[in-house]
């Protein structure tokens, strides 16, 4: 799974980051769902949000601001109003978004373009390079297309080219100041994997329509709980090492996503992640790889940071000599994959779910669900968002010979998955004793008796005597019929083959005889014993 963010400010912030094990103050977790509800609010398709690169942006920004702009970020980010102490709260925070490891990548990065005319005040620009290990780079705003591409290649390598442009130079204001950019880069395969070969098309359901996405299939035990404040299904998908997961919410209801998203702030992922219990779960759910972007400027404003997007804004502690800067544009890209292996993601600031029996949970996620990819360590989210276009479902297409294709078949009538060969129309019986007689019943008159055909010539075969004579001519079989009530018998040799040559010595020649005898008299031993229905009916 890959997972990436990029935050680009014209006039504003930027971040980095170092790791520690010491946990950040669990009140900054408030500020993810709010920013997830206002984010999603009247918002049709997919909202996908980093917090962390946008928290990251607020507090570099917070480092410069004064006043009513500097109260306004501390109040949203639930922070301490002591300097030093909400420096010690981001610093904890800040470090954990750098925890590499062998089963998870995370990098947070920060760049500030600055105009070459303008200088940053020294305190500041010593605390994003200490602090925040941000990267300072000077601009000439007069270009706007030059700067433009400084400022994408600079994201580009950042979030290893999964956006590889978060502004163009239209937004590249020659009155500009200051380009404040944030990054955050996630990588991280599933605990447990999805079977690519199960992967089919199936419908998910939007607005009561279906549409054929690409769906996943899974059957593992997983943490599962049903929130009944939420009306919603839990369920939890750990990565490779235990440290992160993904949080996935799906509404009982097919449309109450809106209804969930603004019921969450009433109980956290927290809470949550305490009621799920391991469970053995049977899921089905699509895979998606989508890019959003937007300007958080509205977002922000809900939240109650106005005063730093308007000219009353206080960012006096940025540039030497300037006071009245502030910001006009928040972009905001997040791109995620989200597949059989685990997630890819980058960010860049400028089902039915129906209980089964045996304690199992049949998880079918086929309309829009809420998802959370969270440090369980640390409790903080590093991406969330709403999903209600999942990635379309491709029918795979031939190519030339010796090509191959990542596309998997369509779970369609027109197209199964896999094939069940039909039963046949008539399922054969096990047989019983009287059966050996069928063929005697329903056999044409012309016929040959059936002691005429094996297997019953060969029943008690004895070889003759050896013949002496000399060449001799074809004698037919002999067959004799009695016609006592009591005894059918009758004996036969298989024909001599007539030769004008001399015949072969006595010793390998030599004629078969079988005989068979069936008794007939009512209450008497013989075949009737056996086959009493059909002598009864037929002889």
């Amino acid at each position: 799974m890959r997972a990436v963010a990029a935050i680009v400010l014209i006039f504003a912030s930027c971040q980095s980051l170092d790791c520690q094990n010491r946990k950040p103050k669990s009140r900054l977790s408030f500020f993810d769902i709010d920013l997830l509800r206002y984010a999603a609010e009247d918002r049709k398709g997919n909202v996908m949000i980093s917090p962390a690169s946008i928290k990251s942006t607020l507090a570099m920004l917070l480092e410069g601001a004064e006043g009513t702009t500097a109260s306004e970020i501390k109040t949203a980010l639930r922070l301490s109003p002591v300097k030093t102490d909400f420096r010690e709260e981001l610093g904890m925070y800040l470090t954990a978004l750098q925890a590499n490891g062998p089963t998870a990548t995370i990098e947070n990065a920060c760049g500030l373009f600055v105009d070459k005319k303008l200088k940053l005040k020294r305190d500041y620009e010593m605390v994003l390079r200490g602090m925040y290990k941000s990267e300072v780079n000077q601009v000439d705003f007069k270009q706007p297309k030059a700067t433009a591409e400084a400022i994408n290649n600079w994201v580009n390598t950042k979030t290893k080219g999964l956006i590889p442009t978060i502004v163009d130079d239209g937004n590249i204001s020659p009155s500009a100041e200051v380009f404040v950019t944030n990054t955050l880069y996630f990588k991280s395969s599933w605990l447990h994997e999805f079977n690519p070969s199960l992967t089919h098309g199936d419908c998910f359901y939007k607005d009561g329509v279906c549409k054929i996405v690409a769906m996943m299939d899974l059957q593992t035990e997983l943490n599962y709980a049903y929130i009944e404040d939420l009306r919603a299904h839990a369920l939890e998908l750990p990565y490779q090492g235990g440290r992160y997961s993904m949080i996935l919410l799906v509404p009982q209801d097919r449309d109450a996503g809106m209804a969930l998203i603004r019921d969450l702030p009433y109980i956290g992922l927290l809470e949550i992640s305490k009621l799920m219990e391991p469970n053995d779960v049977i899921l089905t759910m699509p895979k998606f790889d989508v890019e959003y972007s937007d300007d958080m400027i509205g977002t922000l404003k809900n939240m109650r940071i106005s005063s730093l997007f308007s000219p009353s804004a206080n960012l006096s502690g940025i540039i030497e000599g300037t006071s009245s800067a502030y910001i006009n544009s928040f972009f905001h890209t997040v791109h995620m994959s989200v597949d059989e292996k685990g997630t890819i993601a980058a960010a860049a600031t400028a089902a039915m779910i129906v209980p089964l029996i045996d304690d199992h949970v049949q998880l079918r996620i086929d309309r829009p669900f809420l998802f959370f990819i969270r440090d369980n360590e640390l409790g903080l989210v590093l991406f969330e968002g709403k999903i209600e276009e999942p990635s379309e479902f491709k029918v795979a297409t031939s190519g030339p010979v010796g090509t191959k294709t990542d596309q998997t078949p369509v779970k369609t009538p027109q197209n199964p998955i896999m094939t069940i060969p039909k039963a046949p129309s008539v399922i054969q019986k096990p047989l019983e004793p009287w059966d050996a007689l069928r063929p005697i019943i329903s056999q044409p008159a012309d016929t040959p008796p059936i002691w005429n055909r094996a297997p019953f010539a060969s029943l008690s075969s004895t070889p003759s005597s050896p013949s002496t004579t000399s060449p001799a001519t074809s004698t037919p079989s002999s067959t004799s019929l009695s016609s006592s009530p009591s005894s059918v018998s009758t004996s036969f040799s298989s024909p001599s083959t007539s030769s004008s040559t001399p015949s072969p010595s006595p010793s390998s020649q030599s004629t078969t005889e079988a005989s068979i005898e069936i008794t007939t008299e009512k209450g008497k031993s013989g075949w009737r014993k056996w086959f009493p229905r059909y002598f009864d009916k037929y002889i």
